[in-house]
């Protein structure tokens, strides 16, 4: 099970992970939609959001968010340079 981690932690492995591949995003953005996701996910699993966060998002959650947003981006080729990060 995972440890949990805090929505600043996943926030700062998102951003991280962007900033490493020279995709520069706003904070903020990312921290409200991270909320609203995990929002989301409570409600689907009938739980609350520090449950999520406690039960369900371990450390290199963040950063798995971000390799899929990097999939997309080259999908879309809205970035052709910008690699998939395993």
């Amino acid at each position: 099970m995972p440890a949990g981690t805090t929505v600043a932690r996943l926030v700062d492995e998102f951003v991280a992970t962007l900033n490493q591949h020279g995709i520069a995003i706003d904070r903020r953005t990312v921290e409200q939609e991270m909320h609203d996701r995990i929002a989301d996910i409570a409600e689907r699993l009938g739980t609350s959001p520090e449950a999520v966060l406690r039960e369900h998002a371990g450390r290199g959650w963040g950063h798995q968010m971000a390799s899929g947003v990097l999939a997309q981006i080259r999908s879309d080729r809205l970035l052709p340079e910008a690699p998939i990060v395993s």
